[in-house]
């Protein structure tokens, strides 16, 4: 009676793998972290580009700067900035805190659960460079 060989992998060949499978696992998971951060940032500094631009339209149509700029039904009164930042309002509050003729702020702060406790600022002067604030 011929004996029947068995095959398989062996304990230590399975310990092996997982070792660097997690070896793996605690690379990556940082870096899609620090990726998905960047990202956030990005789209906060896009729609604050938006918002950058508007605001110069206004002030040539106007000479000043407004901090009136999102409002859903807007009224006759309401001095509105022409851009579109619709999908950056669903993870972002963006707001502008101040504004005068020499210059503005503009403030995005994050909503969502991945961007809690973050923000992005932009403080524009006319007689400046752009000051950007993150945390």
């Amino acid at each position: 009676m011929r004996k029947r060989r068995e095959s398989g992998f062996t304990l230590m060949e399975l310990m092996v793998v997982i070792v660097i499978v997690a070896i793996l696992a605690a690379v990556a998971v940082p870096l899609y972290v620090n990726y998905v951060r960047d990202a956030q940032r990005t789209e906060a500094k896009g729609a604050i580009g938006a918002v950058i631009t508007a605001e110069q339209t206004y002030y040539q149509l106007k000479g000043t700067y407004t901090t009136d700029t999102f409002v859903q039904n807007p009224g006759p009164t309401d001095q509105l900035l022409n851009c579109d930042i619709t999908d950056a309002l669903n993870n972002w509050n963006i707001t502008i805190p101040s504004a005068s003729a020499t210059g503005f702020v503009v403030l995005a702060q994050g909503k969502t659960a991945q961007n809690t406790g973050r923000s992005v600022q932009l403080t524009y002067s006319r007689t400046a460079s752009p000051q950007w604030l993150e945390n």
